[in-house]
């Protein structure tokens, strides 16, 4: 079997977002010898997708074929073969046999709903694609005696979810109106310095939703009128720094008043390309409640200073607890 060129197509035959990684095509362990099954994963981790394309010491990338954003994102990583299971207990599920999917979760998290439902239907196109039963979707854990993965999806269930979308392709399988999110999301608008040595919160100058409304008047803080639980899905570009430095971005809550820090639900350290960019998505999920506020910041350590580009972005889903 050829190069698989098309999983990006049958990706959006889903209806969910996808986006194709920067080489996908010709990225790979030689050719895809043949697809008699799709293996399930999660990543144990977040924001991890570098990892998946890459790998990691003592197992070279790609490691699967797609990288599942918990935010139902799909990422087309790889068109030739992946080190995504191995050793295999059915010959049906091998490197050189299946297509991994790896989804973005630490392995104890509970599954965001769209996650899920983006997870079935993308095996279901694959299953569609190369006329597979539902029944050769497996679970990591299922075809390799050593692996836990994906954590707590009943796999019964999710075939079974998997056939119905077989069957009649865009149906959703289970959708409750108390499932549907308000969605906050946001544009940058205009460039922003980060001083040297210092930090800013992104002030968010452009609107293309604000359902709840839970965009604050001073244009930085990101509010829930009552407890919510929120997956965020965004960009950030930054320009200006030295090649090799780094910057922190997070995710951070602050009391309502946003005179107090409280804590940040999600930080990460980036360094800097040849270029003197950091390019990364925010992506995350944590609680918010009446009493509390979000800002997105950039801490800049460095002895440069930095611009926070006007394209920078972000989209909040909430839901309710």
């Amino acid at each position: 079997m050829p190069w698989l060129t098309q999983l990006a197509s049958v990706a959006r035959k889903t209806g969910y977002p996808v986006t194709e990684v920067g080489g996908w095509k010709t990225r790979g362990h030689g050719p895809q010898q043949a697809v008699q099954g799709v293996v399930c994963h999660h990543t144990a981790g977040w924001n991890d997708r570098h990892i998946v394309v890459n790998g990691r010491p003592g197992l070279d990338g790609p490691l699967s074929h797609f990288w599942l954003q918990h935010t139902g994102r799909i990422w087309v990583v790889a068109a030739g073969r992946c080190w995504h299971n191995a050793p295999s207990t059915s010959s049906q599920h091998m490197n050189s046999t299946s297509i991994g999917i790896e989804a973005e979760n630490d392995g104890k998290t509970a599954w965001p709903q769209v996650q899920l439902d983006a997870y079935e239907a993308l095996c279901a196109e694959l299953c569609r694609e190369f006329g597979l039963p539902a029944s050769r979707v497996k679970a990591h854990r299922e075809v390799n005696t050593g692996k836990p993965d994906p954590h707590s999806i009943n796999m019964t269930t999710f075939r079974g979810h998997v056939a119905a979308l077989i069957t009649h392709p865009g149906t959703p399988t289970r959708q409750e109106e108390d499932d549907v999110p308000e969605v906050i999301s946001l544009g940058a608008g205009e460039d922003q310095d980060v001083p040297a040595s210092g930090e800013m919160a992104v002030s968010w100058h452009t609107e293309y939703a604000d359902d709840p409304p839970g965009h604050s008047a001073d244009g930085v803080a990101i509010m829930a009128a009552t407890a919510r639980w929120c997956i965020v899905d965004g960009l950030v570009k930054v320009r200006g720094l030295k090649p090799g430095s780094e910057i922190d971005v997070a995710w951070s809550r602050y009391d309502r008043d946003g005179k107090e820090f409280d804590d940040n639900a999600w930080r990460l350290s980036f360094r800097a390309d040849v270029n003197g960019r950091v390019e990364t998505s925010v992506g995350g999920q944590f609680a918010l409640n009446s009493k509390n506020q979000l800002r997105l910041r950039v801490i800049n350590p460095t002895s440069s200073d930095a611009v926070v580009e006007k394209v920078t972005m972000a989209k909040i889903s909430m839901f309710k607890r």
